[in-house]
């Protein structure tokens, strides 16, 4: 008796909460929304809603509460939109534990037969991070990835000690760049990232985010110029 009792407080407990998954288990989803370059809403077919967090990689800050806008951030979400644009067909690839401390779901996602955490570490946009066991199906893969942008000097690898492994390192790109930057990147409140000139509009009121020495550098890092009226 006390036996079939458990076995039914597992089923409520699992009615309540979440589907229960395989390890190695592949689920069809839809894009919601891509809220930075390492992490997506889906709107997956076993699970309903859900905010994933790419195993294994780490871009630069967008979104934090706590932490500026970092270089090559906002160069990493519009990458991230372009690849995963709203309503876009893709596959969520569990490794073996599902979620973080945060809640997130925890896993590889695959478009167009490509997985987007290695292709983020191809492009210079995300470095290999968080490697926690037992999470490691393709940290063999991911590494190799790394190694070659590192080498081509791609994106966030050709900024000289940016990258390190407590994470990334802003103060090194500006004070590799120049001795007074002038262009003032500003993270919008619509969410778009704008770089403004000494010669824009209200410049000296632009709260700035990032620093840049020139409008390549600004753009390099995923701004844009304002829009002039």
């Amino acid at each position: 008796m006390k036996h079939y009792v458990y076995l039914l407080f597992v089923v409520l407990l699992n009615a309540c909460g979440h589907p229960a998954y395989e390890e190695g288990e592949k689920i069809d989803a839809e894009v919601i929304d891509v809220v930075d370059g390492d992490t997506v809403t889906v709107d997956m077919e076993k699970g309903g809603e859900e905010t994933l967090r790419l195993l294994l990689i780490d871009t630069p800050e967008t979104v934090h509460p706590d932490e500026p806008v970092q270089p090559y951030g906002p160069k990493a979400s519009e990458y991230a939109k372009e690849l995963l644009p709203e309503g876009k067909d893709v596959t969520v690839e569990i490794d073996t534990t599902i979620r973080d401390d945060y809640d997130r779901f925890l896993a590889y996602l695959w478009v167009d037969g490509k997985m987007v955490n290695k292709t983020m570490v191809e492009q210079g946009l995300a470095r290999v991070a968080y490697i926690i066991e037992p999470n490691t199906r393709y940290v063999e893969r991911l590494q190799k990835a790394e190694q070659q942008a590192q080498q081509q000097n791609l994106g966030i690898w050709s900024e000289d000690g940016y990258v390190t492994g407590d994470g990334f390192q802003p103060a090194a790109v500006q004070h590799a760049a120049c001795d007074n930057p002038h262009i003032k990147g500003n993270h919008s409140s619509s969410g778009d990232y704008i770089y403004h000139t000494p010669a824009s509009p209200n410049y000296e009121q632009t709260k700035a985010e990032e620093m840049f020495c020139s409008t390549e550098a600004a753009e390099e890092a995923g701004y844009r110029a304002i829009q002039r009226p």
